[in-house]
């Protein structure tokens, strides 16, 4: 069993919660609906979620999603602890984000939680269009 990040309301793998902020409107609205979590670790705290899928030993792949209400500072400082909390209960060296190009205000977030940017390249999202993104990563704090 996997202990809980020390932030209140915060819950890992609750689908509800988890569709609550996908489903959003705002964010990606009904067809963005998880029927399952699948292998992934997913920590949701009311509007936001933090998503972690391995890609390979050690190395995990890293999604954020948050409601408008949420987003700037209130989602910084839940982020911060959400990483925190992972870099200290998970076996991980590195973390990795694509974070589409035309999203400034996340990648803007990405500088301040500390990762680093790696550079664009071109990827077929989940709606088959592909697109520009931009990737980071972050190691394991020593």
């Amino acid at each position: 069993m996997i202990a809980l990040p020390p932030i209140p309301g915060a819950a890992i793998n609750d689908l509800d919660a988890i569709n609550a902020v996908l489903t959003h409107p705002d964010v990606f609205g009904e067809v963005a609906r998880l029927k399952d979590i699948g292998s992934g670790l997913i920590v949701s705290v009311p509007g936001v979620v933090v998503g972690f899928q391995e890609v390979r030993p050690r190395v995990h792949e890293c999604h954020q999603a948050v409601v408008p209400e949420m987003r700037g500072r209130p989602a910084l400082e839940i982020m911060r602890r959400v990483r925190d909390w992972w870099w200290a209960t998970q076996p991980s060296d590195l973390m990795i984000a694509p974070i589409p190009e035309h999203k400034r205000p996340a990648r803007f977030l990405m500088h301040l939680l500390g990762f680093q940017r790696i550079g664009p390249y071109r990827a077929v999202s989940n709606d088959g269009i592909e697109r520009e993104y931009v990737a980071y990563q972050m190691e394991r704090p020593q």
